[in-house]
């Protein structure tokens, strides 16, 4: 039933007892599961990997997912639905992400599910997903290389438009755009482009001032390619 990925994941399961782990986090159920969308839970049992998604999700994520998981529907409230199917499925040691999830949300979640069963409690757990992405695989490598190489360009194209009289969102934007047209998906941070005194503001935003000659010019921007990132700042002069 599982891939590569799930057969590590339950490795680690195993050694910390869980029946089943609850993934929230949107890069570690991407990463697990291959579905790109903003909400949806995965739920990884000893024997079966589930995504659980509501009626906005359900043809994309059977469009998307990954082999070894099944596309399971939300009906009605979340908690309710997730309560009733673990309790339902016999799972008693249930692992979340409890850096993914609101203290509100846990709470509600951990009553329901005791009042459908007294066996059945939720187990926090820290980065046990984020350990086994911290191992980039070679499609992993060519992907985040992918991401740099084009943030790499669009640093190349920033001087060909680099001219006295062009804005910091100006500069910004023409570059957010030629990164989409160029392959990326949605950037993975806001583009910085800080001029003169602003280049010492790391954070600065784009505003509407214009770039003067003899002026430094701060540009940081990065690239995402299949929901790696890259991120790349240089200091230009014009």
């Amino acid at each position: 039933m599982p891939n590569d990925r799930l057969t590590c994941l339950l490795q680690d399961m195993e050694q910390k007892n869980l029946d089943a782990l609850l993934v929230s986090q949107s890069e570690n159920r991407r990463y697990l599961s291959q579905f790109k969308g903003s909400a949806g839970w995965l739920i990884i049992t000893k024997k079966d990997a589930y995504l659980a998604v509501d009626f906005r999700y359900t043809e994309q994520a059977k469009r998307e997912v990954a082999d070894g998981l099944e596309v399971l529907a939300i009906i009605g409230d979340t908690t309710e639905w997730l309560a009733d199917f673990l309790a339902n499925s016999g799972l008693q040691t249930i692992g979340f992400e409890s850096g993914a999830l609101s203290y509100d949300f846990t709470c509600q979640l951990s009553d329901k599910l005791h009042n459908i069963s007294k066996k059945a409690k939720l187990v926090p757990c820290k980065d046990i997903v984020e350990r086994i992405r911290s191992v980039k695989d070679k499609e992993e490598l060519k992907l985040i290389a992918k991401a740099a190489e084009l943030a790499d360009s669009a640093l190349r194209y920033a001087q060909t438009l680099l001219k006295p009289g062009i804005t910091e969102n100006g500069l910004a934007w023409e570059l957010e755009k030629w990164l989409r047209v160029n392959g990326s998906e949605p950037l993975p941070f806001d583009i910085i482009v800080a001029s003169g005194i602003n280049a010492s503001l790391p954070h600065h935003q784009p505003s509407e001032k214009f770039i003067e000659p003899d002026e430094p010019v701060v540009i940081d921007l990065g690239a995402r390619i299949n929901g790696y990132c890259s991120d790349i700042t240089r200091t230009l002069f014009l």
